[in-house]
């Protein structure tokens, strides 16, 4: 990061940090959103198939995957948390540097397994949709 004759950060370089902070929230948001929504959106498309008496397609791996990117969306959130905790720590000299590196990568890596968790989910239950899946 560039800083000044003080060891203070310059403006570009904090405004550039605030937001990439802001995007990394709002991608979060977006994870939560996706899994969330598809996990509303498959009860209310089998509560819709079981009110009129036809049979109901097995989604729990659907719903399982939809689950589980909601909580390694929340576990990325968490990690990311603790990185700008270590990093404000470490720019007061009350935590070792470079311990919010392995943080920050577990951090990413949940935010990765949530978008995964949301593509099998889809994948899975665009294939199980009764007359639905992929035709060419």
């Amino acid at each position: 990061m560039t800083t000044d004759t003080n060891g203070k950060m310059s403006d570009h370089a904090l405004e550039t940090f605030k937001s990439l902070i802001q995007i990394a929230l709002r991608g979060l948001g977006l994870l939560a959103l996706l899994n969330g929504g598809a996990a509303v959106a498959l009860l209310s498309y089998l509560g819709n198939i079981a009110g009129k008496g036809s049979s109901v397609p097995d989604m729990r791996l659907p719903m399982g995957a939809y689950l589980s990117g909601l909580v390694l969306c929340g576990l990325a959130f968490v990690f990311g948390y603790l990185t700008q905790l270590f990093l404000y720590n470490e720019s007061t000299g009350q935590a070792k540097r470079a311990v919010h590196r392995y943080l920050l990568w577990l951090s990413i890596a949940f935010a990765f397994l949530s978008l995964a968790a949301f593509a099998i989910g889809s994948s899975v239950a665009v294939v199980r949709f009764p007359g639905g899946g992929v035709t060419c």
